[in-house]
């Protein structure tokens, strides 16, 4: 059987990149998460700003028929 041969500093190249790889891909992975947390935040709160505008709407509308 043919052993592989690798030059210490291929190898050193090779886990150097690996290494910088699976921090990108890491770090990455941490920031899209922390995104997709704040949009479902920022989706609640339009969630709650669309039933406020709802009911301050219904009261401008009773306010102009003079109910209240």
């Amino acid at each position: 059987m043919d052993k592989i041969k690798i030059d210490l500093k291929t190898l050193i190249l090779i886990i150097t990149t690996s290494c910088m790889l699976a921090g990108f891909y890491y770090t990455t992975e941490a920031r899209l998460k922390a995104v997709e947390l704040e949009i479902s935040d920022v989706q609640q709160q339009t969630g709650k700003l669309k039933s406020d505008v709802k009911r301050l709407n219904k009261l401008v509308r009773s306010l102009k028929k003079g109910t209240i």
